[in-house]
Formats: C-alpha cells, structure tokens, sequence
C-alpha cells in the first residue's frame, strides 16, 4: 500500500525544536509590547487645587490648574473642558465646570446648600476621558489665609523740627507711571495743624497742579485742612521715589524724607472701580491677561482674568463688569476687601499687588487710608501624587506581565532542552544544564532592561 513521504512536521522532535526556536521570539513580542505600549514612560496629567477658607462658608470660590508631568517635570496644560464636584460629608453638595485656557487653570464656583463644617471631599475630571484628575478631602486652613506681607499705609521716613508729621500711601502702594495719593498729616502735638503750609519735593515723578518747569525738580505746596491733612497726586517716573515734605506754619517748621512704596511691574487698579460697578486695570508691561482675585479677610469672593489690550500710552489695559455677588451688601457683613492683581496664576510674581477696597461706604471717603494686603491662594488638594502612583501602577503591570511572559518562557525552554537531552545519557544533560543556565541568564538580562525602561 503507498504511504505518503514523510516532511518531518509531524516528528516531535521536530516539533521540539520548532518550540524552542519560536518561543523567545514569541517571549520578545510580548516583552515589545508592554516595554513600548502600556509600560512605556508616558506623560501623564493630574490638577491641583486652590482657594481660600472653607469653613462656615455657603459659596466657595477655587482655581483649578491642569498639569502634565513627564520624567518628574510639569508643565501646565490647556484639557479643555473639566468637572468638579465637592461633597462636605453627607450635608449638601456642589457642581461646577469650566474650561481650561492656555495655562491649565480655570476658576469655579461652587454653591453649596448649607454653610460649610469640617473637611471637604472633592474630585475633578477630564470630561472628554473621564480621567480623575484629583480626588481627595481637604479643610481650609483659615489661619494662613491673607498672611502674605504687604504694605502698610504709614511710611517710614526721618522726621526732624516742631511738629509731627505723618505720610501715608492711600492705597498702601503706588505703580509707576500711574498716580495715587498721598496723604501727609500735621500735628502740633496731639492737635491738627491747621493752615500750615506743606511743601513736596521729588525728581522722580510727576506732582498734580505742579508748576511748569525745566528744574528736573519739581514741588508744590498746599495749605493743610482743619484735620491738618494734606493730599498730593503722585505718579512715579520710575521705581525708586525719594521726597522731601517740609512744613511751615507760627513761625516753625519740619520735615520729613522718605521714599516711596512703589511695586516694579505692578498692575494698577483704578481706585474707582468699585464705584463705578467694573474692575479696571492698568499694567505698564506688555502682558495679555491680568488674573484677579477679590478677597476679604475671610473668604476668598472671586478669581478670574482681565484680558488686556494695548490701546493705552501708559501701557496695556482691560477691566470687566464687578462679578455678581461680591458687593455689599450682597456677601454680607461689608469687610474690607483686597483685590489682587497679578502677572502669573499662582500670583507669586514680585508685582503681585493687593489693592485694598473699602466696601463699607462707596464712594470711599476722601480720607479713607488702607494697607495693602496681597491674598494668595492657598494649596487646597494635589492631584499630582494620586497621578503619580497610577501611573506607577501601569508599568508595574506591565512589568509584571513581562516577567510572567520571560518566566514563562525560560521554564518552557527548559522543558524542552531537557526533554531532548533525556535520551542522549549524562553528557548530553551536562550540556543541556549549561544551555538551561544560558538561556536563563538571557532572560533575566531582558528583563533588567525591561524593569529599566519602564521604570521612568
């Protein structure tokens, strides 16, 4: 009877060194595909938090900011579309979304039902993947809310002569090239020096109602009121202002010598935004967004951008309509507040400046004196180390599957060297302990460079 020619296929031997031939490449497939797939070093993204006070709070007021990390190194990102939610225990919840700009930040309200008490749960989310970009519980420290330092309104200077006299920064600051008061007050002792003539002398800025003159010096004096006050408008030509402020009156006289508290790069808030329902600033270096921050001793009210346009000679400018619910008596008990302006969204630039409003009284009362007092936000919840060990926990599976594939895979060649040294007595088991040793030993270098390129 014809019997078919034999190929050889169907031998096990064959079969056996088919396997062991196939097997580390099948064993490098799988390793190729976790080190450059699912156990690559990849950029991944997460959000932080910041605010101001929680507690005893109905409405909260929060920046977010979006941040990829790539080999421990962030930068911000624009995700587009993001969803917070915050829960305080099982009392109310509150929702908000917002879109992120070109720095990765955006800013939300969140109205809850009933005053805040205690930590705070909350979670943001990329809406176009459903990525948790934060989560976590979180409490408001009101203790470090508005300690940043800022300026007194009271300068320090040398006095000298007869009487006292006292100079102050209406708003605690100035910007150059933009004008604000200042105000300087006499004493005869503890009485109010009335009708005394009060002299201003500077060669760094310009004086309101100041004689013409090609002196690069320029002075003027005015006549102190019942209250002994007089008030000079100063806009500063550059950032370091000296002056000198004499006093004559009975036949008697002082002086003082100071300088002034200008911010370089400061933005300039016009002081009668308030008044006037709109928030309208000034910044002398070319910039095409200001970020704002509307905050009282004990909330943060308000944060969001003014864009800026450059249609001004004193520099760019922009202003928008006051935002709802932060003017008395809308929010309450009237507080002083501070608007804070600044180049940067985490406002720690050196021009940051909180510019103080009185909303107790408006139009503010023409002898009305405030610090100035920058709020930056607090660090309310970091998303960052959440992110972090996610994305750990990605190539550690990956890690993982390429072991148990390399594991898998040396043990099967084993087998398999053995199996074929079984019938070719003890020198063929020596050699094929030494070959079981080798391909062992090359499995195990795969997978240090595995562990090595996954790893990040």
């Amino acid at each position: 009877m014809y019997a078919p020619a034999s190929h050889g296929y169907d031998d096990p031997a064959m079969q056996a060194r088919t396997l062991l031939l196939a097997v580390p490449s099948l064993a490098m497939v799988v390793v190729g595909i976790a080190m450059f797939g699912p156990g690559a070093v990849q950029p991944f993204d997460g959000a932080r938090i910041r605010g101001g006070p929680t507690e005893g709070l109905r409405r909260l007021s929060w920046r977010i900011t979006v941040l990829e990390r790539f080999r421990s190194i962030d930068s911000t990102r624009d995700i587009g579309a993001i969803a917070v939610r915050a829960r305080n225990g099982d009392q109310s919840e509150a929702r908000a979304r917002c879109q992120t700009r070109n720095d990765g930040t955006c800013d939300v309200m969140l109205d809850f039902s009933a005053d805040v008490s205690g930590p705070i749960h909350a979670a943001v989310t990329a809406e176009g993947d459903g990525a948790i970009l934060a989560e976590g519980d979180f409490a408001g420290n009101t203790a470090q809310w508005g300690q940043a330092p800022g300026h007194p309104a009271r300068l320090l200077g040398k006095a000298s002569g007869d009487f006292t006299v006292d100079v102050d920064a209406r708003r605690g600051v100035f910007a150059a090239p933009f004008r604000d008061d200042l105000v300087v007050t006499v004493h005869d002792g503890d009485a109010p020096l009335r009708d005394a003539k009060v002299t201003l002398r500077t060669d760094a800025a310009d004086l309101d109602n100041a004689p013409a003159s090609n002196d690069p010096e320029t002075s003027l004096t005015l006549v102190s009121s019942e209250r002994g006050e007089v008030t000079f408008g100063v806009a500063p030509r550059m950032h370091t202002v000296a002056v000198d402020i004499e006093v004559t009156a009975l036949g008697r006289s002082a002086a003082w010598h100071g300088i002034l508290p200008v911010v370089p790069g400061a933005i300039w808030l016009d002081p009668t935004s308030y008044a006037n329902g709109a928030i309208r600033v000034w910044t002398p270096v070319p910039r095409d967004v200001a970020y704002v921050t509307l905050a009282t001793p004990s909330a943060r009210l308000w944060g969001g951008v003014i864009p800026l346009v450059s249609s001004d000679p004193r520099g760019p400018r922009g202003h928008i309509d006051w935002p709802a619910g932060t003017r008395a008596p809308e929010t309450g008990t009237p507080e002083p507040m501070w608007v804070t302006l600044s180049s940067d969204p985490l406002q720690t630039s050196a021009g940051t400046v909180g510019w103080p409003v009185s909303r107790a009284s408006w139009p503010v009362h023409p002898t009305a004196i405030l610090d100035e007092r920058p709020f930056r936000d607090l660090l309310l919840l970091d998303g960052m180390p959440a992110a972090e060990q996610r994305d750990r926990a990605r190539r550690y599976r990956a890690r993982s599957l390429s072991a148990v594939a390399l594991g898998a895979a040396a043990l099967l060649e084993g087998v398999l060297l053995a199996h074929g040294a079984q019938a070719r007595g003890f020198r063929a088991w020596a050699w094929t302990a030494i070959a079981i040793a080798t391909v062992a030993l090359a499995f195990a270098a795969i997978g240090v460079v595995v562990m090595w390129k996954t790893t990040g």
